[in-house]
């Protein structure tokens, strides 16, 4: 509910304070009041919404005290409105406003014009701020927009000259080849050089293509119950002789007992090739890197870590970004598009997995984690495509069907959501087949109700400010079996992708549901989360 907006009444005399306190109660304002000008500035500070100002005070002027209000960066924009008996004259009034007050009232006045004209002082005031801010939306767009149009830029001449330079070495070592006045020697290295320059530009441009692909739902999974270890050791030999061309010494770590896990054994190579390839080229002569693989629970970890040149603090957290390099000058270190690491995130979440990247800093080395959930946990759909990756996300029951307008008759199920339609769309949905629905906003009221309700079910967004879903779910699953610790819960999110499911269902949901869902799929699932419990 909205809250009612807050006057502040500055106002020496007592009966003017009681007569005009009883009219802005009456018309639903909370009222806030002060006998001077000194406590009317100090209680100013806590932003009343509109603050009703005397002329005459007993310690200053309220001319004085307006002018003071509006020069003060915290107090300016709160609208001040003049409410006189002493001083009536036009030129009064024209003080008060040149003073910068937003309004000049005489007594006696009406009441219905005094409440009329603060009213009107409020909207004048909700539109401001919604002035306010459409202006920083536009300016937080246009920012936004000047960085993208830069990584653009940036990216199209990173490109040019990746795809530029292969060719030219291509296009020289034809020329001379044509001219015959090179040895057997000569041509063999010349040969040499043409096809190390054509693969790395086919890279390239397989790259791009395979970005393009992932933007257009078109990459498809081939999958298989595989082991990983056999995945890494075959992406570990690809690299070993380039490791060992540039001094870099490359160890493998293997864990006797590791179990399957389901998935496109080409396209998880591609994955540890990627990192692999990526901690070689980071890493100087004399360095080391290591791959390992070991069981973690329900999943299989797969990290490669290196002594090489390490991330900046500043760029970690875009280090999966498409188009995204820590350096784009023309003087950088190392070539490339900046898309392998995009495309391992993207290969990894289609597996149901998740990415991370670690460094201490700058010439402390880097770390990968690759998590996949181990076979039984988590199995794409075969082909399995980013385009439906919602579809596999789905639980196999929710396709159900449907429900008895009656289904959820006794069962007692909190909706927590910080999103009002939403909030109501879903009780609404519940109630309308029985349930008897407690609706909360925020995780703090959530916690609060969830003693006295006692749900049979709980249905939980994820996003919300403050305190998360993932917050609320450990309070739920902290608490004895008896008092509700044993709930079962789902969460009804738009963080849809494999890597967000594991992390819903590891914190201890039994479900994860991606926004939007059908009205009936949600009743579907209610009831299956009760008969599994």
């Amino acid at each position: 509910m909205k809250p009612q907006p807050v006057i502040l009444h500055v106002e020496d005399n007592e009966a003017v304070r009681y007569g005009i306190g009883r009219v802005l109660l009456r018309e639903g304002f909370v009222l806030q009041e002060a006998p001077t000008g000194e406590e009317g500035l100090r209680r100013a500070r806590e932003s009343p919404d509109l603050i009703l100002l005397d002329v005459k005070l007993p310690d200053m002027s309220g001319f004085d005290v307006c002018k003071l209000l509006k020069s003060d960066p915290e107090t300016f924009s709160i609208p001040v409105l003049h409410l006189t008996s002493t001083y009536g004259s036009s030129e009064h009034l024209a003080a008060g406003l040149e003073g910068g007050a937003d309004g000049y009232l005489t007594h006696p006045v009406e009441p219905i014009v005094l409440v009329a004209t603060i009213r009107a002082l409020l909207r004048a005031r909700v539109a401001e701020r919604q002035v306010q801010e459409l202006l920083r939306l536009e300016a937080a767009a246009r920012a936004a927009a000047e960085q993208a149009n830069r990584l653009k830029d940036e990216f199209l001449a990173t490109l040019s000259h990746e795809l530029r330079t292969p060719l030219n070495a291509i296009l020289g070592w034809v020329q001379l080849l044509r001219s015959g006045s090179m040895d057997t020697a000569g041509v063999a290295r010349a040969v040499e050089t043409i096809e190390r320059n054509a693969k790395a530009q086919a890279q390239l441009i397989a790259d791009i293509l395979e970005v393009s692909r992932i933007i257009t739902g078109k990459l498809r999974l081939d999958v298989h119950p595989l082991d990983l270890r056999s995945v890494v050791r075959s992406a570990a030999e690809t690299v070993r002789p380039g490791a060992e061309a540039k001094g870099v010494a490359l160890d493998l770590s293997l864990d006797r007992d590791v179990p399957p896990v389901s998935g496109d054994p080409d396209r998880l190579q591609q994955v540890v090739w990627n990192l692999l390839s990526n901690a070689i080229k980071f890493t100087p002569r004399g360095g080391r890197v290591e791959a390992a693989v070991e069981a973690s629970g329900s999943h299989v970890q797969i990290t490669v870590r290196d002594t090489g040149q390490g991330i900046a603090p500043a760029f970690l957290p875009h280090v999966f970004d498409r188009f995204r390099q820590a350096d784009a000058s023309t003087a950088r270190l190392h070539g490339g598009l900046g898309l392998g690491l995009a495309i391992v995130r993207h290969l990894v979440e289609l597996h149901g997995g998740a990415v991370g990247a670690e460094s201490q800093g700058e010439g402390r080395g880097a770390t990968f984690i690759v998590r996949l959930p181990v076979l039984g946990v988590f199995s794409p759909a075969v082909p399995a495509a980013v385009g439906t990756a919602r579809e596999a996300l789905l639980e196999p029951e929710a396709s159900l069907p449907a429900p008895p307008r009656s289904s959820l008759l006794g069962l007692r199920v909190l909706v927590v959501d910080d999103h009002p339609d939403t909030l109501e769309l879903v009780s609404t949905v519940l109630r309308g087949h029985g349930a008897e629905v407690a609706a909360a906003s925020s995780t703090a009221e959530a916690k609060r109700v969830f003693g006295d309700v006692r749900p049979h079910v709980l249905l939980s967004d994820i996003g919300m400010p403050e305190q998360d879903g993932y917050e609320l779910i450990r309070y739920v699953r902290g608490l004895p079996e008896d008092r509700g610790g044993a709930t079962p819960a789902a969460a009804l999110t738009a963080y849809a992708s494999p890597a967000d499911r594991l992390k819903i269902l590891d914190a201890g949901f039994q479900a994860h549901i991606p926004k939007p869902v059908e009205p009936l799929d949600l009743v579907t699932l209610v009831v299956r989360l009760v008969g599994a419990r």
